[in-house]
């Protein structure tokens, strides 16, 4: 009988432990850019907002022939978020100012790459 109980409390314990992984999943996104090595401004930030809100600044540009690894360095940004659509601008503070727009898809134990290309940049003109 105490066996059974046991068992029993296992499988239950099992059984909650497995649910709060799966309404917890969460992935990361890594920003990165190659706008500081194709501008003509000296050193300067892109900064980063992820649903309205500041989440960072890339400092450097990424010269790396490959996708970044999930880190942050000066060079690209790494989040960690909760599965969901997230929305994004990114804010080039040099020459005529610009911004990149997107959406980004956060998939469970995932890792999404947003390269934000400086030809794909929307310039402001004064």
């Amino acid at each position: 009988m105490k066996a059974t109980k046991l068992i029993l409390s296992v499988f239950i314990l099992t059984l909650f432990s497995c649910d709060n992984n799966n309404l917890s999943g969460a992935g990361k996104v890594v920003f990165y850019t190659n706008a500081q090595a194709m501008l003509n401004c000296g050193n300067f930030n892109v900064d980063v907002y992820v649903d309205n809100r500041s989440v960072g600044s890339i400092s450097e540009p990424y010269v790396e022939d490959n996708k970044p690894a999930s880190v942050t360095t000066a060079s690209t940004l790494m989040l960690e978020k909760k599965t969901g659509n997230y929305s994004y601008t990114a804010k080039l503070n040099c020459g005529q100012y610009g911004e990149w727009h997107g959406t980004v898809d956060i998939l469970p134990d995932s890792t999404i790459c947003v390269f934000l290309d400086i030809h794909n940049c929307n310039t402001k003109s004064d």
